[in-house]
């Protein structure tokens, strides 16, 4: 192999030199070589390939490289080039594969009139790269004498991944980095990434696993910890995390291991600090059972478990003046290569795009660098003061304040009294008002909007007229951040270290039960007015407001529960069933309703009822039917008592559903009927669709599969007309199911088609298996069994991905398909059609469906 790498160099090198290319670096086997234009980097690449494959490489086999072009102006400094362009064109080339060249949409543009040597560009689609804010537009080079055929660019949109778009570069760490990803590549299971905080542990481990995702066929999952408070709710984040639904009847942990285990996965375990133990135990367990996992967790300590290596993540680099024994440098080329300089400058120069490093402000940079002891987050916060006061004014400000807090205790970390002497130093220059308001913004949970923080914290001492203001004061000394939202408004959101200090705060102050008071109520309020669109036609819209206040909700119904008011409680579980039930918040929702539940005594039955028949549905959803059918009866008997018709016409008509099940046809057509009288007395449209949907269930259970359609037509009408998407897609399911019993295929296409576009539009990755199947079914009855395979397969693979199950029947109408498909074809191509499916991604099958099933339905 050494030889094999001898020969490598002096080919590429005699090719890029014959071609006017500058080799500015080399790292490892890598070369990063500049051209003047990029025809001559276009001919060098293709000239490399063709060489490298006509090379006798002997023992060794064929030598594939990986190359990626990109065209824009960069910075050269010390014989090296830096800026975005270099940064773009190295995460293009971490995107190809072995033997393939991949070019930008920029040098597309600058060849396509005139392409060197014969030169094609195959248009692979917008992708998004590694550390990279904005997606890149990708083609690859197609030419005589070199590969054509390759798999997806392995971007972050190919690959399995949920890890977050970063909106700012990533500076330094390239010591670590190579440590991580070399760890984790080799023998390494558990590697924990320790070190004080706001040191950028979770930042680097975003950018390993973004770095290793190729390495995992099963991708790299992120699971954030640090809202996490209570020991009992890991499983929950973490199964949510990797989009595991819960199966009834089975322990969330034997889920959880039963779907990691066949996986080659990489697992980001992030803040882990608060919650060592169990995190602890969970590793162990996962460990010994997923022989194929790896895990990267953060912490600011390690587990403490057998087989963990940990990784310290310290400070960025800096010139230490103290320890230098002299002033800061004068010459802006002495401290340009720091990482911390780096990243103030940067950091500076986005608030104030005419910000570099001088010979003037070089000094300064240094000294606040080195009294923040390299630490980002500290570096970031002062950097944010550049809006307000020059270089030469923070450091001045940070000499005496750091020497002031220096005597903390003993026990501390000197960087976590620097960190905490930062914001004290924030807390400090604030005016009165805006301490409190900063303090009170603590009482909310991950972000938060302008109207709710106006509602709750805009109480005595504070005018609700002057927070708008001390809002944008706390946003401009970087104490809060903004997040557009495209619904809802922006967001204001403080980083982990700012919340948890502006939290101590609020304790201190004597005022968070009052604040927690108040954020309940408006949380309740918001809950009850949105309560009617979550069925409506205005239902995406509510449905996107409530996942942006998912966390807020769930706090507010803990202090209710923990204050033991019942009658709010009551009200939270009444309002707020439908999205639980539409997002999948199963769990933590059933260990709500019962508490709720066992403490609602005294309440009116109206009031009662419907937050029973809240709970009763979230338990049919988790396929709990003996708690559902007990909750439906209560709910029924209340509603009953509360003189409310309509829903004790509905609860009574969810029995039916429940007696079909268990095979109790006639009893279940008896309740339909029954509910079917109620909503001609009442009026109610949704008991009628209801109960039409439920006889349609019935007469199709019977075989009278023309009523069957009927029924099932007239209720999706009805639900049309209510504007209840989330049922208009399940009864598209019913619809594709009775017309498929008919052979009505172009009715059932077209449902399907219909069906999908409502699960992407509300975001309901969890049923995407069961719309994968539905289409496989109707692609086997077409006759069109390649496809079926395929589809079968990926929704077999995205069954096992989720940890999703069928019921009895549709457990039998997929082994009735399944057995007709083998009888069809032959066993080999039945398997390869089958692992392909495997091996796509939802997306991919979508497409599949739809160009193949939706266009003949159109």
């Amino acid at each position: 192999m050494g030889h094999a790498l001898r020969v490598h160099d002096s080919i590429l090198r005699e090719i890029f030199l014959s071609n006017g290319g500058f080799v500015f670096k080399t790292v490892g086997d890598a070369f990063c070589v500049a051209f003047e234009q990029p025809s001559s980097a276009l001919l060098a690449a293709m000239d490399v390939h063709r060489r490298l494959t006509a090379e006798n490489w002997g023992p060794v086999g064929r030598v594939a490289v990986r190359i990626g072009i990109h065209s824009g102006p960069a910075e050269f400094r010390g014989n090296d080039y830096f800026g975005g362009t270099v940064n773009r064109a190295a995460r293009i080339e971490s995107a190809a594969h072995g033997g393939q060249i991949l070019i930008s949409g920029v040098t597309r543009d600058l060849l396509r009139d005139d392409p060197p040597g014969a030169a094609g560009f195959r248009d692979l689609g917008q992708h998004r790269l590694r550390s990279l804010e904005r997606p890149e537009h990708l083609f690859q080079v197609m030419a005589d004498g070199l590969a054509g055929d390759f798999p997806p660019p392995k971007s972050m949109d190919v690959l399995p991944n949920n890890l977050p778009v970063q909106s700012t570069s990533f500076i330094g760490r390239d010591k670590e980095m190579t440590s991580v990803t070399a760890a984790l590549e080799g023998r390494t299971r558990l590697l924990t990434l320790v070190g004080t905080g706001g040191t950028g542990k979770t930042r680097l481990a975003i950018e390993s696993g973004a770095r290793l995702i190729g390495a995992f066929r099963d991708g790299v999952w992120l699971v954030e910890l640090a809202l996490v408070g209570d020991a009992s709710r890991l499983l929950q984040t973490v199964t949510s995390s990797l989009g595991i639904r819960e199966e009834p009847g089975r322990p969330l942990q034997e889920t959880l291991l039963g779907f990691l285990k066949p996986k080659k996965l990489l697992l980001i375990l992030d803040n882990c600090e608060q919650l060592t133990g169990s995190v602890a135990s969970l590793c162990v367990e996962l460990l010994k059972t997923c022989p194929d996992l790896k895990i990267l967790t953060t912490s600011r300590h390690s587990l403490g478990i057998a087989g963990e290596a940990t990784q310290p993540v310290p400070p960025l680099s800096i010139l230490d003046v103290n320890r230098e024994g002299r002033g800061a440098p004068s010459l802006a080329s002495e401290i340009a290569e720091y990482d911390a300089v780096k990243l103030f400058v940067e950091r500076a120069a986005a608030i104030r795009p005419d910000f570099v490093l001088t010979q003037e402000n070089a000094s300064a940079i240094a000294e606040i660098c080195s009294r923040l002891d390299g630490i980002p987050l500290a570096i970031e916060l002062a950097a944010a003061r550049i809006r307000l006061l020059d270089v030469r004014q923070i450091a001045e400000r940070l000499v005496d304040r750091f020497r002031l807090l220096r005597g903390g205790a003993s026990d501390r970390l000197p960087h976590q009294q620097t960190l905490q002497a930062l914001i004290d130093w924030s807390y400090d220059l604030l005016s009165e008002d805006e301490k409190i308001l900063l303090r009170r913004l603590s009482v909310f949970v991950a972000g938060r909007g302008l109207e709710a923080i106006e509602s709750v914290c805009g109480t005595d001492p504070v005018d609700p007229a002057d927070v708008l203001d001390l809002l944008q004061q706390l946003v401009e000394k970087s104490l809060v951040s903004v997040e557009e939202k495209e619904h809802g408004g922006p967001r204001f959101t403080m980083l982990e270290s700012v919340w948890h200090y502006a939290r101590a705060k609020l304790r201190e102050s004597g005022e968070q039960n009052a604040l927690r008071d108040r954020h309940l109520e408006y949380f309740l309020k918001l809950a009850e007015e949105a309560s009617p669109h979550f069925s409506g036609p205005k239902q995406k819209h509510y449905l996107e407001l409530f996942n942006e206040d998912v966390f807020n909700f769930e706090a507010a119904v803990r202090w209710s529960v923990k204050t033991s008011r019942a009658m709010e409680s009551v009200r939270f579980l009444a309002a707020l069933g439908r999205p639980l039930e539409v997002r999948g918040y199963l769990s933590e929702a059933r260990e709500q309703y019962l508490a709720i539940l066992d403490m609602a005594t005294d309440i009116e039955p109206a009031l009662l009822a419907k937050a029973t028949a809240s709970a009763a549905r979230l338990a049919w959803a988790m396929d709990l039917y003996e708690e559902a059918g007990e909750l439906f009866t209560r709910a029924e008997e209340l509603a009953g008592s509360g003189n409310d018709p309509v829903l004790a016409g509905l609860c009574h008509s969810f029995l039916g559903f429940m007696d079909r099940s268990n095979g109790q046809v006639d009893a279940a057509g008896t309740r339909f009927e029954h509910g079917m009288k109620v909503a001609e007395q009442t009026g109610s449209l949704p008991l009628r669709a209801l109960c039409l949907s439920g006889l349609g269930r019935v007469a199709l259970t019977r075989g009278e599969l023309p009523r069957a359609r009927e029924m099932i037509e007239e209720s999706l009408l009805l639900y049309r007309g209510l504007g209840d998407l989330w049922i208009v897609g399940l009864i598209l399911w019913g619809t594709a199911r009775v017309a498929i019993a008919q052979g009505d295929l172009l009715r059932a296409e077209s449902a399907l088609c219909e069906w999908a576009g409502i699960v992407e539009s509300l975001g309901n990755g969890w049923l995407m298996p069961y719309v994968i199947e539905a289409f496989a079914v109707a692609a086997q009855c077409s006759g069109e069994h390649d496809r079926a395979a395929t589809l079968f397969g990926g929704a077999e693979a995205m069954r096992e991905r989720l940890g999703a199950r069928f019921t009895q029947d549709e457990q039998e109408e997929h082994d009735s398909a399944l057995t007709s498909l083998r009888t069809a074809m032959d066993p080999a191509q039945l398997e390869k059609f089958l692992n392909q499916g495997a091996e796509k991604n939802p997306a991919d099958l979508l497409l599949i469906a739809r160009r193949n099933l939706c266009h003949r339905a159109a």
